[in-house]
């Protein structure tokens, strides 16, 4: 019997031994970061994304909310109002590359804190303009700054949770957004409808709109200020050869989240990811031109099929969404103005739109705008509102269903919604439909840029997210100028025109492989 026990006790040790050797055996990412596990750290990160999150709301919609309260001030047309919808996105998309570049190759954190402070003295000159020439350059510089800062937050977000938390981490993404939505409806019904004019050091003429872009700036700021206290993504300290601080910031997360001591932490070391790394200091310019040659192989195979998927799915959706999404206050405001003329009686959607589109008139008569607009303010409140509660119900389809079903169904049924808006006959009708066909479109929307966050490894994720959101940029850029043009056709082809993009997209989406589960690369 003393034999036996004595081999119990071996065996016993020797079981032991095994589970050190192994807790000190380096460990891949996907092991690391899943033993930090999901806590108070984690709820930190997401409080500190949604800034960025509802910064980039705010930045790339309030002139949708402005153009119809400064068109008299800026003498705006039709066409005028649909390029100042759209320049913010021309200067992303003239950025998208490059940021993604520099992202990569430079960290996410440095790109985040002062790509946000730059973007936001744009932002002031923005709201100081006098005239659209100066609010259409700020506007399309701010775009060209901000594009990089929102990329690299995107990314990190991502690569600080393990595969378990990525939907949760998406979908939570979407209800910052729609959060953004609901505060940009609130802010414009407590500041535009005023009538303030003053000038300030007797030169810079301030109206409501430009205390309006001026309140909306103050986000971006805070975005910079905010990041200060996040640290750098530990997969990228990990790609670049940073294992210790990588593993530091790891050991740092368990403790804020477990409340254990960062010593208990069961990984004590990560594998490497860079073979023969060199111990000296690497110079700026020497790691961006490797950086340039990774970068090459997201045009290569097997990534150039899953990029071209990608830029095409992307530019269909986000064309058919931000289009109808950046008009509505315009298309609510139409329908105000029918309405207040016409002792609150509606007609059908071709005949309200009417009041959209200006008409000759003489030089003499002076131009005007109707601030008695409170319905336009409660109806896209309500739009935004209902975003909330579709991003809030889809995490239950999503773990039903699957990211590349759900992102099928979302775009099939957001494209039958926004088309239906022209058989409306009915502001309520109209809130309805662009209420859900908008929302379930953003759900699909959040689907997409998971999708591209699961296709490409960590040294092409953050390039890929970029070019992800410059072809939707285009995409938007493009619908904004042709929707003008498309009203002068006739009520019907804008909708032609939203509606069948998206199911476009939802078609396209079969070609997707199932990303279910994969772990980071």
């Amino acid at each position: 019997m003393e034999i036996f026990k004595i081999s119990g006790e071996e065996r016993e040790s020797q079981k032991q031994n095994e589970d050190t050797e192994q807790s000190h055996s380096p460990a891949k990412f996907e092991e690391a970061i899943a033993a930090t596990g999901f806590g108070k750290y984690n709820y930190f990160l997401l409080m500190a994304v949604a800034v960025p999150c509802i910064n980039q709301l705010l930045c790339t919609v309030e002139l949708s909310y402005v153009t119809p309260v400064a068109q008299c001030d800026l003498n705006l047309t039709l066409e005028d109002r649909g390029a100042l919808n759209a320049i913010t996105f021309a200067g992303m998309i003239a950025s998208g590359f490059l940021w993604g570049y520099f992202c990569d190759a430079l960290g996410r954190k440095k790109i985040v804190v002062y790509g946000y402070l730059c973007s936001g003295i744009f932002g002031l000159i923005a709201a100081s303009s006098m005239n659209k020439t100066t609010l259409i350059t700020a506007k399309f510089m701010l775009g060209l700054v901000m594009n990089g800062p929102f990329a690299a937050t995107t990314s990190q977000i991502t690569e600080f949770h393990s595969t378990k938390y990525r939907g949760l981490v998406s979908i939570s993404r979407g209800i910052f957004f729609s959060i953004g939505n609901l505060i940009i409806p609130l802010m414009s019904w407590a500041i535009l409808p005023r009538h303030w004019d003053f000038k300030i050091f007797n030169y810079f003429e301030f109206h409501s709109w430009n205390v309006f872009l001026l309140m909306c700036t103050l986000s971006t700021f805070l975005s910079s200020l905010v990041y200060t206290f996040i640290p750098e993504s530990p997969k990228f300290l990990m790609t670049a050869g940073r294992n210790d601080e990588a593993l530091r910031i790891m050991q740092k997360v368990f403790s804020v989240n477990t409340g254990k001591p960062m010593e208990e932490f069961p990984i004590k070391a990560l594998e490497e990811e860079v073979i023969n790394n060199p111990t000296k200091k690497v110079t700026v310019n020497k790691k961006l031109k490797q950086e340039l040659k990774e970068v090459v192989h997201i045009f290569h195979r097997p990534h150039i099929t899953n990029l071209a998927l990608v830029c095409f799915n992307v530019f269909t959706l986000v064309m058919s969404l931000n289009t109808l999404k950046l008009w509505l206050p315009g298309i609510f405001q139409s329908i105000s103005d029918y309405t207040n003329v016409h002792n609150g009686t509606g007609a059908s959607m071709c005949i309200m739109l009417g009041e959209m589109i200006p008409v000759n008139v003489s030089s003499t008569q002076e131009c005007s705008v109707d601030r008695d607009n409170i319905s336009v303010y409660i109806n896209t409140f309500i739009v935004a509102f209902t975003r909330i509660l579709a991003f809030g119900v889809s995490g239950t389809f999503l773990r039903l269903l699957g990211v590349k079903t759900m992102n099928i169904i979302c775009c099939y049924i957001s494209g039958i919604l926004m088309l239906s808006i022209y058989l409306a006959y009915d502001e309520l009708i109209v809130t309805i439909l662009a209420a859900i066909g908008t929302s379930i479109g953003s759900v699909g929307e959040n689907m997409l840029i998971m999708l591209t966050l699961e296709m490409f490894p960590t040294n092409l994720r953050t390039i890929a997210i970029s070019i992800h959101f410059t072809l939707g940029r285009i995409g938007t850029l493009t619908g904004n100028i042709v929707f003008p043009y498309l009203m002068h056709l006739g009520c019907l082809p804008p909708f032609l025109f939203v509606g069948v993009f998206a199911m476009v997209c939802a078609t396209t989406s079969f070609l997707y492989s199932s990303i279910e589960n994969k772990p980071l690369e």
